[in-house]
């Protein structure tokens, strides 16, 4: 990403925490943000929604003005909750509080002296799902030192809101660490947090010492873990198969360039990219028309659609394990493809996939993609989740068109990722 993006995007982040420290916080060549301020206190499990834990000066998301909007599959990527605008994941009136997994509720407090990496993170968000790895081996390398790090879980769409779902999330990617559900995103609020991923990193007298909001700066971030390890017990030394290189770039030559930005299909806060003349109609069923002429980074729809909170329901009649006329139409330019999909009546549904008007082979279909005995490619979408639709051999630009065989299925969005954002299990 520009350099002056990223710069304007911290500040709307941490310099609108209400913390008053502006000369702590310096520009890294790396992309980490120095800073040093006390960090927020953990809520207490089950809290009401409306509990204050954040200390005077420290608004809500609601009080912050715009922030820049970044491409969430392109380098530095992240998802963006909209400005002033709560995820919908957590109504605002809900009252859940907070719930912990792989652990008993921890407090900043009795985690004192040690060094805590805090990472928000969703389970249907890509830019999460690639940086698990490193958080895995972060945690395999440094908790024996006095080094905690705690996944903090705020659903960016309504379907993945429920605490089992993290649950099973926690599980399927083999999350080791303690992590914590932030229902009502009060965790969220307290770091007036706008982003998926962003990690804080805090030193063992409790102050935050360093921010990175999006991918990348893996050795950055653990060069300044060893850092504030070294600080809590001066001495401290690593095995030498902890040596720290370069990071990787994924806006170099050689990754293919910059993706189509992430593609919300319903009405998401005024970003949907819906390309069709009959728009969005709130909670109501529309007979779509096919268009066949459609931008990068547009969606278009043909057949009976609602336009639900966060996505759109296709309400066509049933058709069995055949595919129909009824569509959607996308076109992106990536090397692999993914969608957030969910079902609306909670029952398992097909879904047929094809790209510039042939079906999905071996060599580019998903890892969620199976391969019927007629050569057609289909997803069975049987929770709400982040699918693997498409994974091509290079970057390029392409067509693909998605077919429900029956009603209830919910497309919330769909990412992307480029030749040097392919290395991570696809789970």
């Amino acid at each position: 990403m520009r350099e002056w993006m990223h710069i304007l995007l911290f500040a709307g982040c941490a310099s609108l925490l209400g913390f008053g420290v502006s000369s702590d916080i310096r520009a890294q060549d790396s992309g980490l943000r120095a800073m040093h301020v006390r960090a927020p206190e953990f809520p207490p499990p089950s809290s009401p929604a409306a509990q204050t834990i954040a200390g005077p000066g420290i608004p809500s998301p609601q009080a912050l003005p715009p922030t820049a909007t970044i491409s969430p599959s392109g380098p530095g990527g992240m998802a963006t909750s909209p400005s002033g605008i709560q995820p919908v994941g957590g109504p605002p009136n809900a009252i859940r509080g907070v719930t912990w997994i792989n652990s008993p509720p921890l407090t900043m407090k009795e985690l004192r002296g040690k060094v805590v990496m805090i990472d928000f993170w969703d389970y249907t968000c890509i830019n999460c799902i690639r940086t698990f790895p490193e958080n895995k081996k972060l945690w395999d390398r440094y908790h024996r030192y006095g080094f905690v790090l705690i996944g903090v879980e705020d659903a960016e769409f309504s379907s993945a809101a429920p605490v089992e779902r993290a649950r099973e999330a926690v599980k399927r990617f083999g999350l080791p660490y303690p992590n914590v559900v932030d229902a009502d995103f009060q965790i969220w609020n307290a770091y007036a947090n706008h982003f998926w991923p962003n990690v804080f990193l805090i030193d063992a007298y409790g102050y935050i010492r360093y921010n990175h909001p999006g991918e990348g700066a893996e050795n950055e971030i653990e060069r300044a873990i060893q850092e504030l390890l070294k600080e809590a017990r001066p001495g401290q030394e690593f095995p030498g198969s902890n040596s720290l290189t370069a990071d990787a770039d994924a806006s170099a030559p050689g990754c293919g360039g910059a993706t189509t930005p992430e593609m919300y299909v319903g009405d998401w806060s005024g970003r949907g990219v819906l390309a069709n003349p009959e728009g969005y109609h709130d909670h109501k069923t529309v007979e779509y028309s096919r268009q066949d002429t459609v931008e990068d980074g547009r969606v278009s729809l043909a057949g009976r659609w609602e336009t639900a909170r966060d996505g759109m329901i296709y309400r066509g009649k049933h058709k069995g394990d055949e595919p129909g006329e009824d569509r959607a139409i996308l076109e992106y330019h990536a090397r692999e493809l993914y969608s957030v999909m969910n079902l609306a009546r909670g029952r398992e549904t097909r879904l047929y996939v094809m790209q510039d008007g042939k079906y999905l082979t071996a060599g580019n279909k998903g890892a969620d993609v199976e391969i019927d005995s007629k050569g057609r490619s289909y997803i069975e979408v049987r929770t709400p989740r982040m699918y693997y639709l498409v994974q091509n051999s290079h970057f390029g630009s392409h067509r693909v068109e998605l077919y429900p065989a029956a009603d209830g299925l919910m497309i919330n969005s769909f990412t992307f990722g480029n030749d040097c954002q392919t290395d991570f299990e696809h789970l």
